[in-house]
């Protein structure tokens, strides 16, 4: 910045001309009569700051009559026509903006709503002043305000800039650090925005199951043979399908002017039809899910752009629908937003071997259409305050992004009411920097808010910031961890020890108590670490529990009281901080049954839903099991091996209440009754050759009820990119599956039915870990690379009506091999 005043102040000697000088000026502010209000803030943004700055006052005055003097022409006039006719350009883009000095006269115009107001922000920035936050805004202190010879032009790199955390909705933030995006609380005096209708996962809005599945089942997926309205999708080949869905976009389009962009787009779970139609169109795209959904959405967007020309559909590339089709094209009227939701955050996707797949998803997509738009993710969503190191990721892919030709970037991250995310209103301003033009330098950004936010501790946020980054920066520099956005990543105890010590200096080196207590939210991020750790549950003197119960509660306790003193009210996307208060306080120390041989042993947990938390291999001292995962906010009750009965495979295992018993050396005799009536009989065995479950739920009730029993096992793998998967097809042929494969995501699944599944099991070539079912209707086997890495499998029973009277039963073994 001292710079840049120095080449303005050796410009204005050349010209001699000054906006101010020594706190004085006879510019007067000239807009159009007809100004829209986007350019009249425009003009009293331009005077609120000269004002700040040096003291002196511009007159604003419409192009009504002739206004005489040196002048700051804001946007088009008639002032403008007579003194600079060639401004702005035509060919200036709706955004873009021009900075001039034509005489003594200065021009900020721009095109569009919101083009010249851009503008003027632009001006005020190279003066030096900066909105890092809603609260945080710094404004130089200049005696003169000198022009020289300006000549500007911008335009943004992104015709779509939503950096999503709840700091950036504040609609003054957004509009003069040139957000557009559609959550801002931008309107019509800020130019209005990027708008949608809805914003996304629309087709329970499309075609509601509510109204329409009684009596056309048929217009919902196909699922396991049956159609359903739970947890599904539209079928996307059915024409009546398409016509209700064309008739409520009509609807949304009359009732929502002010949107641009129509959401017609999938629910956000699973459950693609299965019907033969959807299938065929499928194999026609290569076998792409997309397929159905691109060739659905061209025939609606069709029928939409006879009737209203200037609109858009939107629709996602996204989870299972994530790449692109083998034929057909999105319509000019259509916009894709791709979704990258199971990439490694911490490093670029043109780097990273576990995002590899993406960036061939994301190249793929842009040969197909030059309207894309990509949805990025760039927060921990089950764990908002979560500490999590992505500066570098978003520093190189953003510029990325421009060159492979996106259009448009929503940049999701913490956005619950009263914020508060990780770092989320410094994301917010560089992000917002970085979407207008991404060539700019990041970690310079970061600099300059951290100067201006935390002014004498910036030195020591900065050294936080490197040593959080250290543990996902590549080896030697760094630790070299993988990050996800659903996660708790293994950080080093060095983190927390070195990181607090960080802030405890940074609050000694704050000048004032705003500083300090901006620092103490940031803190939060590391106190919630600590906290997660220290309700990691572990088996002892026959209990399953954290290591200080009590003293973890307390902490909770004022963590919590913390959070709320800024203002906090969510730790979880979509859950408010009471579910925290409540999660906190229900942990409890259970009672763990042992069993064991001179093999073996096995932990079981009764209260947690007859849980195997550990699975011991003795003779080689080796932990069968993986670490229950801490990010999934059904903690303790995750992880492990267990037994679940649900109405079906799609749906929610029925709470069990299960009394435990003795029966036998090596067994356990576990029972329940459900909430439904039906009985439940889980027997756990062990023996020198492995582990046994056997489950029997039987139907006591004077009514049919529907039930399948699902057996679950999450293994600890070897070396998660060596780990392979062994087994035998129906025929006896071996087959060895490399679990991670290069250039395809971190994670799979395979799947197999009676009377296809394996023969003998599923074996870990590395971990040894082995499992079988001899009377299951469905198994499957699926793998992770993400924290921490797992290998599961899942075992149906045959879904079944159990008419009373009646049972359906399933067997299990698990075993080293």
């Amino acid at each position: 910045m001292k710079l840049l005043l120095v080449l303005l102040l050796t410009a204005s000697a050349a010209s001699g001309a000054d906006l101010v000088r020594l706190g004085k000026s006879p510019y007067r502010i000239v807009v159009s009569a007809q100004a829209p209000p986007a350019e009249r803030r425009a003009a009293e943004e331009l005077q609120r700051y000269v004002r700040e700055i040096s003291g002196a006052e511009l007159p604003i005055r419409d192009d009504s009559r002739a206004v005489r003097g040196p002048l700051v022409l804001i946007g088009r006039s008639r002032a403008l026509a007579r003194i600079a006719p060639s401004l702005p350009p035509r060919r200036l883009g709706p955004e873009g903006f021009v900075i001039e000095t034509r005489g003594p006269h200065l021009v900020i115009a721009g095109g569009g709503q919101r083009g010249t107001m851009y503008g003027v922000y632009e001006f005020l920035e190279r003066l030096g002043v900066r909105w890092f936050t809603a609260d945080v805004t710094r404004v130089p202190r200049l005696r003169s305000i000198p022009l020289g010879n300006l000549r500007v032009r911008q335009e943004p790199a992104f015709e779509y800039r939503e950096p999503f955390f709840t700091e950036a909705f504040d609609r003054d933030w957004a509009a003069r650090n040139r957000a557009n995006g559609d959550h801002a609380r931008l309107d019509a005096s800020t130019g209005g925005k990027v708008g949608y209708y809805p914003f996304v996962h629309s087709f329970n809005q499309l075609v509601p199951p509510e109204k329409y599945f009684a009596e056309h089942p048929e217009y919902f997926s196909l699922i396991d043979g049956k159609r359903r309205a739970e947890r599904s999708q539209l079928c996307l080949t059915n024409e009546a399908v398409l016509r209700i869905a064309t008739e409520t976009v009509d609807r949304w389009i009359a009732e929502h002017p002010e949107a641009a962009i129509f959401s017609v787009s999938q629910n956000d779970w699973e459950g693609w039809c299965e019907c033969d139609r959807c299938r065929r169109v499928e194999e026609e795209e290569g076998g792409a899910h997309s397929g159905p959904l691109l060739r659905f959405v061209n025939a609606l967007a069709d029928q939409i752009a006879k009737k209203h020309p200037g609109k858009l559909i939107d629709t996602l590339a996204y989870w299972y629908t994530e790449a692109p089709p083998l034929r057909v094209r999105p319509r000019p009227n259509v916009r894709i937003r791709l979704c990258p939701i199971g990439i490694c955050t911490a490093h670029s996707f043109s780097q990273c071997p576990r995002s590899a797949y993406f960036y061939r998803n994301l190249q793929a997509w842009a040969k197909i259409t030059d309207q894309l738009y990509v949805w990025h993710y760039n927060t921990n969503f089950r764990h908002y305050l979560m500490p999590f190191p992505d500066l570098d990721e978003l520093a190189a892919d953003i510029p990325l992004y421009r060159r492979t030709g996106v259009k448009g970037l929503f940049l999701q991250g913490a956005y619950p009411e009263g914020g508060g995310g990780e770092m989320a209103w410094l994301k917010s301003w560089v992000l917002a920097r970085l979407l207008w033009d991404p060539s700019r330098d990041a970690w310079k950004l970061v600099d300059e808010f951290l100067e201006g936010v935390y002014g004498r501790a910036a030195p020591l946020m900065r050294r936080y910031l490197d040593l959080l980054h250290a543990e996902v920066r590549p080896q030697p520099a760094g630790r070299g961890l993988h990050l996800w956005i659903f996660n708790v990543p293994d950080y080093s105890p060095r983190l927390l020890d070195e990181g607090f010590r960080l802030f405890d200096e940074a609050e000694k080196a704050a000048e004032s108590a705003e500083i300090r207590r901006r620092i103490r939210k940031d803190r939060l991020s590391l106190e919630y670490l600590a906290l997660l750790r220290s309700a990691r549950y572990e088996v002892r003197a026959g209990r399953y529990a954290p290591a200080n119960l009590e003293l973890l509660k307390d902490n909770a306790r004022a963590f919590l009281a913390g959070a709320r003193r800024h203002g906090i009210r969510s730790l979880h996307e979509g859950r408010p901080i009471e579910f925290d208060d409540r999660f906190f306080e229900s942990l409890q120390s259970y009672q763990a049954e042992r069993l064991e041989n001179r093999f073996f042993e096995a932990i079981v947990v009764p209260l947690l839903n007859a849980r195997i938390v550990r699975f011991l291999d003795k003779t080689r001292g080796r932990e069968l099991l993986r670490p229950a995962p801490q990010h999934d906010l059904r903690y303790p009750d995750t992880g492990g091996i267990a037994a679940g009965v649900h109405a079906h495979r799609r749906a929610p295992a029925w709470p069990a209440h299960w009394r435990a018993e003795r029966a036998g050396e090596g067994q356990l005799l576990l029972s329940a009754a459900l909430d439904n009536g039906l009985q439940v009989r889980h027997r756990i065995v062990l023996t020198e050759r492995g582990l046994a479950l056997d489950t029997t739920v039987s139907n006591p009730a004077p009514d049919e009820i529907a039930a399948v029993i699902q057996h679950h096992a999450e293994a600890a793998p070897g070396d998660i990119d060596a780990e392979a998967l062994e087994y035998a097809d129906t025929s006896g042929r071996s087959i060895r599956r490399l679990l991670i494969q290069p250039g395809e995501p971190p994670e799979g699944r395979l799947q197999f039915d009676a009377p296809a599944l394996p023969r003998e099991g599923f074996r870990l070539s590395l971990a040894g870990f082995f499992a079988a079912s001899g009377d299951a209707a469905r198994a499957a086997a699926q793998w992770t690379a993400k924290t921490p890495p797992a290998a599961i499998f899942t075992y149906w029973s045959q879904e079944t009506r159990l008419a009373p009277g009646s049972a359906v039963r399933l067997s299990s073994f698990y075993s080293r091999k």
